[in-house]
């Protein structure tokens, strides 16, 4: 199976590494549909600390399969990818962490894997399951993602402001 070496590290990902973080990125910040009951401007993206943890399922189900198949990876040029294509910078923190762990043999608890089998295969080929993403397309800053500075609007700032739209002048 295909490994990386420091060379082709710095030069750029190994394409089973790309192919994985590719699929990742997908499923964590660009995979939400919108719907009457779910809108799409009131969807947060699945952080890998996420509350309902499908985010951190899924890094490190992707890391263990990597590993089981043999392919090696150095977390900083992960992060650096990953900085790269936009990440939050908790979400990048929480990749070396479970990066290096694995690697270390650490285990990690977390759901059912998201991961179906064809996906890793395919990531082995070199092949990312959900297609190449459009490369000017930059993540979308959600609620979520915005600095601690800068605290999301509370419910009662949403109300007044929508109620201030529709009163009559």
């Amino acid at each position: 199976m295909p490994t990386t070496s420091q060379g082709e590290a710095s030069a750029g990902l190994d394409p089973v590494l790309e192919a994985a973080m590719t699929d990742l990125t997908t499923l964590v910040y660009d995979s939400h549909v919108s719907s009457f009951l779910r809108p799409r401007q009131l969807t947060t993206h699945r952080h890998l600390d996420g509350p309902e943890g499908t985010g951190r399922a899924a890094c490190v189900a992707m890391f263990k399969n990597l590993k089981h198949f043999g392919v090696e990876w150095e977390s900083a040029a992960l992060c650096e990818w990953a900085t790269r294509r936009g990440w939050v910078a908790k979400d990048i923190v929480l990749l070396r962490e479970f990066g290096n762990g694995i690697q270390s043999g650490a285990r990690f608890h977390t759901g059912p894997a998201p991961w179906a089998r064809s996906e890793v295969q395919s990531w082995l080929h070199g092949v990312s399951a959900h297609g190449t993403p459009r490369p000017t397309r930059s993540l979308k800053i959600k609620s979520c993602c915005r600095n601690d500075a800068e605290p999301p609007p509370s419910r009662a700032d949403k109300v007044a402001r929508s109620s201030a739209r529709f009163t009559k002048r």
